[in-house]
């Protein structure tokens, strides 16, 4: 027929032109905590002794961003607390972004970076940063690129920086940069293995030190919603001019389970870090434990410990377990319940006890950062 080629043309239009991604949603959230607690820190202002009745609020604004190849995640969160006894006020300030960016079928972009500038070190998503009693700003940001080689093959480059400053006369920044390259191998639905390079060049008072890290991992998922992780390698600590230089284990496990009724995750190792806001770099034994249980839809527990252990790199001392010198410990513990009121409301009650048993190499008049904290909470998610 005589229109049958405008038919096929159209047609051969259709199937060789881009596809037209769809509109990214963009959605507005806001979440307001209230807080009343009783906190016996020492950070209540001179001349305070034992605990004080406190009140604290928390406005967090963020923006969510979606389409098929976009999900990004960013916020801004001000937490004001005010004493009761002393009359003190501070204000901490929190921000952050998480970003995934499909460029291809094969070629994924993530990321994050959360910044904070408090005046409670122990608030700090990292063990091991109180040691001053003066505020602190941390960064911690990661960038990632994973390219899928083959169906079973996944090749990774990554970046991370660490940034820590204490807030107060004579401190210095320090910083943790790290980056990585990594192979992944998926042998079975259940079993991936790898196999990493590490670099960590470490910087404080302008002064560099280097580690190299060769590391080999297995992850196997035991059940549908629970996942076991083993990294395990040799670190080679090159230390700056005139200082000691060695060889440093790396370990690490994890367990974690992601169920309709129960959380649990569950970490211990010993690994070198740096971006402590008074040395260059340190060895580190950590562990932590985190456990959800919802009982139905309104009523939820949680609970949560770590520990911590640092000491200055090589790992010369490691498996010292007492306050022997240029070594800290310290320690959390707490628990709580939530009750939600309706999708909007929600109350929660929660014990916290911190602990720095060991303050070797503390900034200033650090002393005893031990604590107590007893708090019941409302939180208003308005959007």
């Amino acid at each position: 027929m005589k229109g049958d080629w405008k038919k096929w043309l159209l047609t051969g239009l259709m199937l060789t032109a881009p596809a037209v991604p769809a509109a990214t949603v963009w959605e507005p959230r806001l979440r307001i905590a209230a807080e009343e607690r009783y906190d016996d820190d020492l950070r209540l202002g001179a001349g305070a002794t034992g605990g004080q009745f406190m009140s604290k609020l928390s406005p967090r604004v963020g923006l969510e961003g979606k389409d098929e190849r976009l999900t990004l995640d960013g916020f801004y969160a001000a937490d004001v607390l005010m004493r009761h006894g002393s009359g003190r006020v501070t204000l901490d300030h929190r921000s952050g972004m998480a970003l995934q960016y499909l460029l291809s079928r094969r070629l994924r972009v993530d990321g994050y970076a959360r910044v904070f500038r408090v005046t409670d070190p122990t608030s700090l998503p990292r063990d091991g940063l109180a040691r001053s009693t003066e505020p602190t700003f941390f960064t911690q940001a990661r960038l990632g690129l994973t390219a899928r080689a083959s169906d079973r093959v996944d090749v990774r480059a990554g970046y991370a920086l660490e940034v820590v400053r204490i807030l107060e006369d004579g401190q210095h920044t320090g910083s943790a940069h790290t980056p990585t390259l990594e192979m992944l191998y998926r042998s079975s639905r259940r079993l991936t293995l790898g196999v990493e390079y590490r670099y960590q060049g470490f910087l404080y008072e302008r002064v560099l030190s280097q580690a190299h890290a060769l590391t080999g991992s297995l992850r196997y998922r035991l059940t549908r919603p629970t996942t076991l992780i083993v990294r395990a390698g040799p670190v080679r600590y090159l230390a700056p001019y005139g200082q000691e230089s060695g060889w440093v284990p790396r370990v690490n496990l994890e367990l974690a389970r992601e169920g309709e009724l129960f959380d649990l995750g569950f970490a211990v190792g010993h690994d070198l870090v740096g971006a402590s806001g008074f040395a260059n770099a340190l060895w580190a034994d950590y562990a932590t434990l985190t456990v959800a249980r919802r009982f139905n839809q309104r009523f939820s527990a949680f609970g949560a410990a770590s520990f911590f252990r640092n000491g200055r790199a090589p790992a010369r001392a490691w498996s010292t377990f007492d306050n022997a010198r240029r070594v800290s410990q310290g320690y959390a513990v707490g628990a709580g319940v939530e009750y939600a009121v309706n999708r909007q409301v929600a109350m929660q009650g929660a014990v916290d006890r911190i602990a720095q048993v060991g303050v070797a190499e503390a900034a200033g008049a650090a002393g005893d950062l031990s604590r107590n904290v007893f708090a019941v909470r409302l939180i208003v998610t308005a959007w």
